[in-house]
């Protein structure tokens, strides 16, 4: 069985892996990896941290954090593109269906 700190750097392995995803545009996968890493966070937090833990934790739910942040910005930002771009799709569509009209 697997220290609690390896499975901590598991889940901070794991959190590292869905931005190098989401900075690819690859969101299927960091959906599939958010799934896999609450299930550990949640086994992993199942058991109180002992004290001597605590600020190695501490500084990993920080990393963690700011990695998540990171993560929806960048879902954010592509979502952002992806509005753009559907709006000119129905643009698009318009000025088709008003060409056919007049044709």
């Amino acid at each position: 069985m697997m220290n609690r700190q390896s499975n901590w750097t598991e889940i901070t392995d794991m959190t590292q892996q869905m931005l190098a995803h989401a900075r690819s545009g690859e969101w299927n996968s960091v959906i599939s990896l958010e799934t896999d890493r609450q299930s550990k966070l949640q086994t992993y937090f199942s058991a109180s941290p002992k004290l001597d833990e605590a600020e190695w934790i501490a500084k990993g739910i920080m990393k963690v954090m700011l990695i998540d942040k990171e993560i929806m910005a960048l879902g954010k930002t592509d979502i952002e593109k992806l509005g753009k771009t559907l709006t000119q799709i129905q643009r698009g569509k318009k000025a088709q269906f008003a060409y056919k009209k007049l044709a």
